[in-house]
């Protein structure tokens, strides 16, 4: 392996104004407004004495709180403003007893409380330095609040009375994920842990003591659940069974004797209330529903991946939740084409009339899309897109890298789920239906970049796994995939001590391209051998943004820019600045190099504008979810 240890030249050209098709500038092409994640509600008191209102939180990620309160007799609906600038949703919510509001945010972990008679939503301040979410929040039986977060699994606290805020402390020493918190009235509060363990921790309020109580034999690879009943008694839910947890005490019971969750979604009049898009709908004893439309647009929401469709359009997927859109050059937006899951679509990869799609959270884990058929998802084949599932399927793993393999069929590289490790390369087939996965093709690592050389799939690994995980690998691999021996013929380790491999590319001379840490590699597929390890000064690359352009360079987008990598020298030079921080990618034209950052849609423009189809690209990108732990 030859090491040349020279600095990257570095050119930046400062992009004033936007103009539209000039070479070497940036066009804003459209900026996404839509319906965030609905990511918490309650029925609570309304403005007025005896009225009702449902409140809903809406997620933007990167942008801000939306907080509706709906009237469910007429639609009529008021939006809050978030009054914490560093917070973009808050995930749970509870009526307290003073008839307030109270919920808890991310990421940054704020309380916030919403006064219905004064018309306010107030920020009460952070109560952990530490932590980055408050999943969930309850009222203890002393009439404090009390929180659950991540990634420390805290116990946070909030009096009213006071004003006071309290971190509590680790619920658990190892776990990350407080996920759950449920109040008895005992004098307990219990918090359901997880990921790669789960866990549920009692607090005594009188003494400020905490135990782990979940037997061991329950404790696995999952979050552990806690709520109150509607009996008022709490229970707990590990491994399949359901527990009754009474002090230092979780004792497993039959799923019958488990009280139904106590949920506050029910109006005075005994309607039980539900809520999907901009509809409410009531739903009574006696079998009636009430729908009860609002008016609520939405804001502007984060676009997470772009790429080229079979008929030369521009698709993208928004992030919490997962609206396919298209871009509309006639009036300059990201058009919806309809919804496909909670979550956000990780790789788009145009293949023969499909456009596939793989997704974490999403209505499957793969997607098939025939851009001239009408929208209508569905699992059979006449559905579009058509919903793929497959034996193992982890609807929460982040299918980072998607390409068209040599052979026909299609590979992508995923991170684990949450609490795992042993990402899987998975091989599908969007013709025949077939789909096969490979966990832990690396041991304990996970597949995040591909590239096709001949008959051979190399993928670049990170030592990381789902949320929750704990690494017990050091060294990034590259492997090489045999198609003709239908095995891993071998593992090779660039650099030793880096964690994540990312942006693989085949070169037009032959050459896999990567970055690692901060170096860029050169690799010989057939030798399976590092030819070059390099310095790589351009900082911040987009996860899996990297492809060969229409000139025979490699293009590639950081979080500043664009910047490219000349085969012939191989050097790196960063030769655009963006107008905004760039936070997705990846797609490519003849055109340009199209990217979102947050709600905005650009494209920077190359040399050669003549209106061509999309280059033939042998890979699809996708930006790391690193700063959105879910």
């Amino acid at each position: 392996m030859r090491v040349i240890f020279s600095a990257c030249s570095a050119l930046f050209i400062f992009i004033s104004t936007l103009q539209g098709g000039t070479a070497g500038t940036f066009d804003l092409l459209a900026t996404y407004r839509g319906l965030g994640s609905m990511v918490a509600s309650a029925v609570g008191p309304g403005p007025t004495e005896g009225s009702q209102r449902v409140y809903l939180s809406y997620l933007y990620l990167e942008k801000t709180i939306d907080v509706v309160a709906v009237d469910p007799a007429t639609g009529e609906f008021q939006v809050f403003t978030n009054p914490a600038p560093t917070e973009y949703g808050a995930r749970c919510m509870t009526v307290g007893p003073d008839g307030k509001i109270y919920l808890g945010t991310l990421p940054y972990a704020h309380f916030l409380v919403l006064d219905p008679k004064e018309g306010t939503l107030k920020d009460l301040g952070r109560p952990s330095r530490t932590e980055s979410y408050i999943w969930d929040v309850a009222f203890g039986p002393d009439g404090r609040l009390y929180g659950a977060t991540y990634p420390q699994s805290k116990l946070v606290r909030y009096d009213p009375a006071t004003g006071a805020l309290e971190d509590l402390g680790r619920m658990d020493s190892v776990q990350q994920y407080a996920h759950y918190v449920a109040a008895g009235d005992d004098g307990f509060v219990y918090v359901g842990i997880g990921t790669s363990k789960s866990n549920i921790a009692a607090y005594q309020i009188s003494t400020g003591e905490r135990r782990s109580i979940l037997p061991v034999e329950y404790q696995g690879v999952e979050q552990a659940w806690v709520y109150r009943g509607k009996d008022g008694k709490v229970y707990g839910r590990a491994a399949g069974r359901y527990f009754r947890l009474e002090g230092w005490n979780a004792t497993p019971i039959s799923t019958s004797d488990a009280s139904p969750q106590a949920l506050p979604n029910t109006l005075v009049d005994g309607g039980v209330v539900s809520v999907s898009g901009r509809t409410i709908r009531l739903t009574y004893s006696s079998g009636t529903i009430i729908p009860v439309n609002f008016a609520y647009k939405g804001n502007e929401l984060a676009v997470f991946r772009v790429g080229f469709g079979p008929d030369g359009k521009l698709y993208g997927s928004s992030v919490l939740p997962i609206h396919l859109l298209v871009y509309n050059s006639g009036n300059a937006a990201m058009d919806e084409l309809g919804d496909l899951g909670g979550g956000e679509i990780y790789s788009f990869l145009s293949r023969g009339d499909s456009l596939l799609m793989a997704a974490y959270s999403g209505s499957a884990p793969l997607m098939k899309y025939n851009p001239l058929k009408s929208f209508k998802p569905g699992q059979g084949t006449a559905d579009n897109p058509q919903l793929v599932t497959f034996s193992g399927a982890d609807s929460s793993w982040r299918p980072q890298a998607m390409i068209n393999g040599p052979d026909g069929r299609v590979f992508i590289g995923a991170v684990s789920g949450y609490g795992l490790l042993g990402g899987p390369m998975t091989i599908w087939d969007p013709d025949s239906g077939t789909v096969i996965s490979f966990p832990h093709i690396v041991r304990d690592q996970s597949v995040v970049s591909l590239a096709a050389s001949n008959n051979l799939i190399v993928g670049g690994t990170t030592i990381g796994g789902g949320g929750g995980s704990f690494p017990t690998q050091k060294d990034a691999k590259l492997f090489i995939y045999d198609l003709t021996q239908k095995m891993k013929t071998a593992e090779v380790t660039p650099l030793p001590g880096a964690g994540t491999i990312n942006d693989l590319v085949t070169a037009p001379n032959g050459l896999v391209y990567g970055l690692i840490g901060k170096a860029m590699f050169t690799f010989d597929p057939t030798s399976a051998l590092v030819k070059d390890l390099l310095p790589f000064s351009i900082t911040g690359a987009v996860y899996n943004s990297l492809a060969v352009g229409p000139d025979g360079l490699l293009w590639g987008l950081c979080s500043s820019g664009v910047f490219t990598i000349d085969p012939a020298t191989n050097t790196a030079v960063l030769v655009a600045k963006a107008p905004e921080t760039i936070t997705a990618g990846f797609a490519m034209d003849s055109r340009g190099i199209y990217f979102a950052s947050v709600s905005k849609v650009y494209r920077y423009n190359f040399q050669d504008q003549t209106a061509t189809p999309p280059v033939s690209r042998t890979r699809k990108p996708v930006p790391p979810p690193v700063r959105n732990s879910r």
